[in-house]
């Protein structure tokens, strides 16, 4: 059993520390801002200008909810929350700034150039977020989570056995409660399934979440800890009401559009004496073509050819379709590089440039496995409803996919991607896609 501490008291040491570490940053922030200023000293800045700005950093800190007693892991969905934030937040700012410019109040915190005022605030306020989230967890760590379970021990072990399958590595302590729970203990998260749901006058419901618990159902948990949309969880109802799933965002998809076209034209032209050479490589090595041509399923399963650099012996799928392997012996020993680069996978621009695919976005599969997985895996046809990608959220987050298990685990990891759809998410894959591309990982089975 857990101690019966209430979190409200155990948070206070956090919330000070942050404090004082808010307090420190933004006034070294302010001299980073005096140099840039060329003031020399800082006698020559007025003390009220300093605390005005350390007040006015706090209280942006405050409405943030930095100071929350809430204990809230940085998940996928909170960084893109918080990143939100911060650009609106840093406009109000600079407009603000500009505003007072123009009625002739020069403020010392005030730069000519307001993209810069624009960027600096998201960054240090990012920077500032993560370092302090370091230095309290060296500090003041959480020894693990307390997750109380509203429901039966099916759930329970339902719960596990999904975590177990996506290897969830996190600290988290389980307990069944039931409905008539006695009020002495306070968890971190309180999950209900569907057949213990609470009425809004319920006591344990009202006391848990006075107490800063935040309150999930199963489907949500995962979600917001797995960052996937286990299939196991869903249903028709679940998906196709979600509030984010079918939600306009044609302003979205045109930037997205528009950004394939731009990124692509570029990638094209830098990479294009890169496979011309490893076009010549592959030759060499065994006289054989340098492109291989595979027909995929895309948007609403219309059909597409890539093209790849060849990574296989001539007539590897001889025998018809099938997954690759790990150390499989029709990969070449040139290809098995070009694999680990993803170099082999750069023909595939011409896909995006043409509107078939996107940079980011679900990977196409092949008609054949198609047909085989959506026999076998619920919601599976889900997938193609939004335009395939040369990278995807999957991808970035799961390994090389060579069985029915892995494509079932990728595809929670593409129903989140498609029910969370932003602009801040593609950037974050492109990222995570960089970071692969340079580490050489995730190209084989496991």
């Amino acid at each position: 059993m857990y101690k019966n501490v209430n979190s409200k008291y155990e948070s206070i040491p956090r919330i000070i520390l942050i404090l004082i570490l808010e307090i420190i940053l933004p006034f070294k922030i302010l001299i980073y801002l005096i140099n840039k200023e060329n003031i020399t000293t800082l006698s020559n800045i007025e003390n009220f200008s300093v605390i005005i700005f350390i007040i006015f950093w706090i209280f942006i800190s405050y409405l943030r909810g930095r100071y929350s007693r809430i204990k809230i892991r940085n998940s996928l969905k909170n960084y893109i929350l918080k990143f939100r934030e911060l650009i609106i937040i840093s406009i109000i700012i600079s407009l603000n700034l500009f505003f007072l410019k123009i009625i002739n109040i020069d403020l010392y915190l005030y730069s000519k150039n307001l993209p810069f005022i624009f960027s600096l605030f998201i960054a240090l306020s990012m920077l500032n977020e993560l370092l302090i989230n370091k230095i309290i967890n060296v500090f003041l760590p959480y020894k693990f989570e307390k997750v109380f379970i509203l429901g039966s021990k099916n759930d329970l072990e339902q719960m596990k056995s999904i975590l177990n399958n996506y290897n969830y590595r996190n600290e988290v302590k389980f307990e069944l409660i039931e409905a008539n729970y006695y009020l002495n203990e306070i968890p971190d998260k309180l999950i209900i399934s569907k057949e213990n749901e609470l009425s809004n006058e319920s006591n344990l419901l009202k006391h848990f979440l006075k107490n800063g618990v935040q309150v999930f159902t199963k489907y949500n948990w995962f979600e917001y800890e797995l960052n996937c949309l286990p299939v196991e969880l869903l249903d028709s109802e679940e998906i196709f009401y979600s509030k984010n799933f079918f939600n306009k965002k044609d302003f979205e998809f045109k930037i997205k559009r528009v950004g394939d076209i731009l990124v692509s034209s570029i990638l094209i032209i830098i990479s294009s004496p890169i496979v011309f050479l490893c076009g010549i490589l592959i030759w060499l090595n065994d006289h054989g073509p340098i492109f291989y041509k595979q027909q995929r399923e895309g948007l609403f399963k219309e059909e597409l050819n890539i093209y790849k650099l060849r990574t296989m012996v001539v007539n590897a799928e001889v025998n018809g379709p099938q997954w690759a392997e790990k150390n499989d012996r029709r990969i070449t020993l040139i290809g098995n590089i070009l694999r680990k680069t993803r170099i082999d996978e750069l023909p595939q621009l011409i896909s995006v440039f043409k509107g078939e695919m996107s940079l980011i976005g679900p990977r196409p599969e092949r008609p054949e496995f198609n047909k085989l997985l959506e026999k076998k895996i619920p919601h599976y046809n889900l997938r193609h409803i939004i335009k395939p990608g040369l990278s995807g959220w999957a991808q970035v987050n799961y390994p090389y996919s060579s069985s029915y298990k892995d494509s079932k685990n990728k595809l929670s990891y593409d129903l989140f991607y498609i029910s969370n759809y932003s602009i801040f998410l593609d950037f974050i894959i492109l990222f995570k896609t960089m970071r692969t591309v340079f580490s050489a990982k995730g190209s084989v089975p496991k």
